[in-house]
């Protein structure tokens, strides 16, 4: 080879050198900078199993306690499940609902390489991964199902890409099927020392390196990796929440239907108020309650009239449906009887009272406040006055009358009708012929 030609391939292989290095740390750089982006927000969080060995020394919570550089069974730092189980499940709580970005699982090893000959690698081929809102796997989104790997392609750690909403991650593996795959355990186990579940570290950002703001009225500050909301705050819908609840809805999710507000205005999209009050025959904050208690119209503001047995009136005009009480008339039972009657739908006539100022009898009884005119009795002034008494309130005696016809005196005047009885004279008969 020539001196120029091995010069040329020394400077080529210099640069190629140089260049493969930069890409290398470019690359690593990004990652670290992606790691760094997202946080493990299973960390500490409270956890479950469905077979524990030991909740003393194995519990479920060492998946979750941030140590894993110890993975096998005496070194504390990883979950176990008992021996001889067709199902084995364990889940992790994260709080609340979390736009998940990936989950990383490390196996339990008994800290020996990760080849054919590890047995453990039999116990976790065929698992699943869920994200659910619930803790039941099967209402969650399935993120991963291991159906293709083999004794020799299986990871440990396993990445897994999980783009979905949810509270809880829930690994499950079973050994249910009438037959298992080569290399499989015959039973179900979860051996696992670390599962760590990766989100944007604040809340309320989203994106490449977390750097972009959620949209403002996302339900707690969460939005997904698309800048979507994972609910809405109170009062706003949309799938970026930027739209209030309209067509008369208010409330979380804009479920909530508005009470009548006046003149048919929108509620207040957030409380369900109404911000100019009520239509007729309605009241209350949310106009939402009918008018009772004897009122009606606007915000109830009026009283009914009296309707009778005190019914309530109609909500919105005040009108009695069932008629007036005694003593009133009107539509609205609101005017009091007059042109000398009472009663009931004014339909009785008052009797022969004292009348002073336009004065009549009670509107409602027919009672005679200031008493009757002479020759009547009586509280309605109807009873003409009798037993032989006559004048004023009936208060005086009438003379002697002849009485073979069973007559007495006038009631009013006192006087004897036909004749005054032997001895006597006079138009009332109360002088003596003697």
């Amino acid at each position: 080879m020539s001196p120029l030609l091995m010069c040329f391939l020394c400077v080529h292989s210099s640069q190629l050198t140089t260049m493969i290095w930069i890409l290398s740390a470019t690359l690593f750089f990004s990652l670290i900078s992606f790691v760094r982006s997202y946080e493990n927000m299973a960390l500490n969080k409270p956890t479950w199993q469905e077979h524990p060995y030991s909740k003393d020394r194995w519990g479920a919570d060492l998946a979750v306690d941030g140590q894993y550089s110890d993975q096998s069974a005496q070194g504390g730092q990883c979950t176990i499940s008992t021996n001889y189980q067709p199902t084995a499940q364990w889940r992790v709580d994260l709080g609340e609902i979390l736009d998940v970005s990936h989950i990383v699982i490390y196996y339990r090893t008994d800290n020996h390489i990760w080849d054919d000959d590890n047995p453990y690698i039999a116990r976790f081929l065929g698992f699943s991964v869920y994200l659910s809102n619930t803790t039941n796997y099967e209402e969650g989104v399935l993120c991963v199902e291991d159906s293709q790997n083999t004794r020799s392609s299986i990871p440990n750690p396993v990445y897994i890409s999980c783009p979905y909403n949810g509270q809880y991650v829930i690994y499950y593996n079973n050994r249910t099927q009438s037959s298992t795959p080569d290399g499989y355990s015959k039973y179900a186990f979860n051996e696992l020392c670390e599962v760590e579940v990766y989100d944007c570290p604040m809340p309320g950002f989203y994106g490449k390196r977390c750097s972009s703001r959620c949209p403002t009225n996302c339900l707690n500050g969460h939005c997904n990796r698309r800048g979507e909301c994972l609910g809405c705050a109170i009062g706003h819908q949309g799938v970026h929440c930027d739209k209030e609840c309209k067509n008369y809805t208010y409330g979380s999710g804009c479920t909530r239907t508005c009470g009548k507000c006046k003149n048919g205005e929108q509620c207040d999209h957030v409380t369900g108020s109404c911000p100019n009050g009520c239509d007729r025959g309605i009241h209350g904050v949310k106009c939402d309650k009918e008018c009772d208690g004897g009122t009606y119209g606007a915000d109830c503001r009026y009283h009914c009239g009296h309707c009778l047995d005190k019914q309530q009136c109609d909500v919105i005009d005040g009108s009695c449906l069932n008629g007036c009480s005694s003593g009133y008339f009107g539509a609205k039972c609101t005017e009091i009887c007059g042109n000398m009657t009472f009663g009931p739908a004014c339909s009785l006539t008052c009797g022969n009272c004292i009348y002073q100022s336009n004065e009549q009898c009670d509107h409602v009884t027919g009672h005679c406040p200031l008493g009757c005119v002479v020759g009547y009795s009586g509280k309605r002034c109807n009873d003409v006055c009798g037993n032989n008494t006559y004048g004023p309130g009936c208060s005086l005696t009438c003379g002697n009358c002849h009485y073979k016809y069973g007559e007495q005196c006038h009631h009013v005047t006192g006087q004897c009708p036909s004749a005054c009885a032997e001895g006597y004279k006079g138009k009332r008969c109360d002088e003596g012929t003697k």
